[in-house]
C-alpha cells in the first residue's frame, strides 16, 4: 500500500518516441519473415525442429543482410529535430 501511495505522489513518466520504420521493420522481419522461414523449412525438410530453428535464425539473418543496405542507420536520428528538443524540456504535470 505504501508503494502505491508513493507512486501517486510521483507524477513523472517517460515518453518513448519510436520511428515508424522501426516497428514496421519488426513486423516485417520477425512476424512475417519468421513465419515464412518456418513454413518453408518445415515443408522442405519435413522436420518440426528445423522449422523452429529457421523461425529463430531466419529473421536475424534478414536483419543483418538488410543492415548492409542501410549504412546511415546509426547516424540517423530516432526523432525529428522538434521532438529531440522536447527531450530536454521539463514536464511539470502537477496541477
Amino acid at each position: 500500500m505504501s508503494k502505491r501511495m508513493r507512486s501517486m505522489e510521483n507524477k513523472e513518466f517517460t515518453i518513448y518516441v519510436l520511428p515508424a520504420w522501426k516497428w514496421k521493420e519488426f513486423l516485417a522481419f520477425e512476424l512475417i519473415g519468421g513465419a515464412a522461414f518456418y513454413l518453408f523449412c518445415r515443408i522442405t525438410a519435413h522436420s518440426e525442429l528445423f522449422g523452429i530453428a529457421a523461425n529463430i535464425a531466419g529473421p536475424q539473418m534478414l536483419k543483418y543482410v538488410m543492415a548492409s543496405y542501410r549504412p546511415n542507420i546509426k547516424k540517423r536520428s530516432a526523432a525529428p529535430a522538434e521532438l529531440a528538443e522536447l527531450q530536454n524540456a521539463p514536464f511539470n504535470l502537477k496541477s
